[in-house]
């Protein structure tokens, strides 16, 4: 896939949770222990979000740490993208538990709906591109867990 491929088809990405700026291409590479890798998007100063040139799995790229998978192709970046903005707008619409509770059971109400909300589109992930959530402390986990936590604030 060239350059202006992978633009294309994340151009409606732009609402990720990543919170770079997205690059236009042709891409500006990076080598990283040997590997080369398109800078598709960047946070200055804290990382990139890169494509890896020789299968297209995309990586985070801390400015300087060791690259962490995000997903294992372009599509299930996208894939992931749609998931996390119909979650993020289901949290957005949630009003919580209503009145004639107390404090207490409205926050537990409101926690356990995030946790679902979560778990929920942690397993969607899951089964879209199991290996980018596969550690809780990948990308997409983090992002899934982030969401549930403002729902429940």
């Amino acid at each position: 896939m060239n350059d202006a491929e992978v633009a294309s088809l994340l151009v409606g990405c732009a609402r990720s949770p990543y919170p770079g700026m997205w690059q236009d291409s042709p891409f500006a590479e990076r080598a990283v222990g040997g590997v080369r890798y398109a800078l598709v998007a960047i946070d200055p100063g804290l990382s990139a979000l890169v494509l890896r040139r020789h299968d297209g799995s995309l990586w985070c790229l801390p400015e300087d740490g060791v690259p962490q998978l995000v997903n294992s192709s372009v599509e299930a970046f996208v894939a992931f993208n749609r998931a996390y903005e119909e979650s993020a707008a289901e949290a957005a619409a949630y009003e919580g538990p209503g009145d004639g509770l107390d404090d207490d059971e409205t926050v537990d109400l409101a926690e356990q709906a995030a946790d679902a909300l979560t778990e929920a589109l942690l397993e969607r992930f899951g089964a879209l591109d199991a290996e980018a959530v596969a550690d809780e402390n990948s990308f997409w986990h983090i992002a899934a867990e982030e969401l549930g936590y403002g729902m429940s604030v």
